[in-house]
């Protein structure tokens, strides 16, 4: 059975405060498909039914970048800012310079898709939708491949967390593994889909301790508990449009490419269906889950950047326990006696998952929380 995350407005929770995620549309060039950040935090991304990658500056003013390619398609920058591309139909992986200048060819590579630097060198890994397959292409030159698990179907999008452990997405199912270092691919989620003429997941993405994924036909954008399975949220979308402003009511035309600045509060998509870029500022978790699961007890805010409070709201017990785990099962907090309001500082926190389990004689509480 799934188990449906149920996130909490920090806004609704704070009366004083108010968090606004605000989208807003990029409109130069046609942009369609996967996106990469540079170094100096401009977005770069391609158009798979086109022949161009296009370079966007922080003011989301945009220009055409490379040309004349086949079906551009996956992005990924090296660490001296050299822009890798995938051009699927070309069969080809091409090395750019920061100026656009061809460093490189890479041919003979059967439907290059998505692609992603590896997490501790300059190797890059990329997917082969029409082998399902998994490759890393090494600084020589060299293609080894790091996953052929059967369950791969027609993988494109690539994730690393922030311990270094890959995660991949099916176009065709809308499946996303965690791929283990002998390649066996390990299911983490099946998104949904309303059908559409793409009932398929786009791109994925990592960010605030979530997966974030793409699909297609339903105009959705959700996050993923890596640690769970089919644990996810509904975050965006829903209806097929093109409608900017606040989040709640913004509205997306078959969501594609996804990917997070490097502060990790900002979040861009492709609009496959309008060629445009959408930048959605202020993110947090997450806009539609506005229901309280449990409502002895509400935790804000969700992320928690610098503190945690946890309030018991129609709590009938006299005290409770509190326990909170780290993303490896370790216990970093524990206190007993609990009446009232608890504040617990996070600032000295690393990224990620946190579980927090509440126990009172009467009942057993477990919420997930992103630091």
């Amino acid at each position: 059975m799934k188990k449906i995350t149920t996130f909490i407005l920090t806004a609704l929770l704070l009366s004083n405060v108010i968090y606004s995620q605000t989208v807003s549309t990029y409109t130069d060039g046609t942009p369609d498909d996967a996106m990469a950040i540079d170094s100096n935090g401009n977005l770069y991304a391609s158009n798979f039914t086109g022949d161009t990658v296009f370079k966007y500056n922080m003011d989301g003013n945009g220009t055409s970048f490379i040309t004349g390619l086949n079906t551009p398609n996956g992005l990924a920058f090296d660490s001296n800012d050299n822009l890798l591309i995938c051009d699927f139909s070309g069969q080809s992986i091409y090395k750019y310079d920061s100026n656009g200048i061809l460093l490189e060819t890479i041919p003979g590579i059967v439907n290059p898709s998505g692609m992603i630097k590896s997490f501790n060198s300059d190797a890059m890994i990329f997917t082969n939708y029409t082998t399902n397959s998994i490759h890393k292409l090494a600084i020589d030159g060299v293609i080894t491949i790091v996953s052929a698990d059967p369950q791969l179907n027609g993988p494109v999008g690539l994730a690393y967390d922030e311990n270094g452990t890959l995660f991949v997405g099916n176009y065709n199912d809308r499946k996303i593994y965690k791929i283990l270092n002998d390649g066996t691919a390990i299911y983490i989620a099946q998104l949904p889909t309303d059908g559409g003429a793409l009932p398929n997941l786009g791109f994925i993405t990592f960010a605030q301790g979530r997966i974030w994924g793409t699909t297609m036909g339903s105009d959705k954008i959700f996050s993923v508990n890596p640690n769970e399975i089919d644990d996810y949220s509904l975050f965006a979308g829903g209806i097929a449009g093109s409608l900017d402003g606040d989040i709640s009511i913004a509205t997306f035309t078959t969501p594609n490419g996804i990917i997070f600045n490097d502060s990790e509060d900002i979040m861009y998509i492709t609009d496959f269906g309008t060629k445009n870029i959408r930048k959605i500022s202020g993110v947090i978790l997450s806009v539609n889950d506005q229901n309280l699961k449990d409502k002895k007890f509400i935790m804000f805010p969700n992320p928690a950047r610098d503190m945690l409070t946890i309030k018991p709201i129609n709590f009938q017990g006299n005290e409770y326990s509190l326990q909170i785990y780290d993303n490896n099962g370790r216990s970093i907090y524990f206190s007993e006696h609990e009446r009232k309001n608890t504040v617990i500082s996070t600032q000295n926190w690393s990224k990620g998952v946190y579980i927090v389990k509440i126990i009172s004689k009467n009942f057993t509480s477990t919420k997930s929380i992103i630091k």
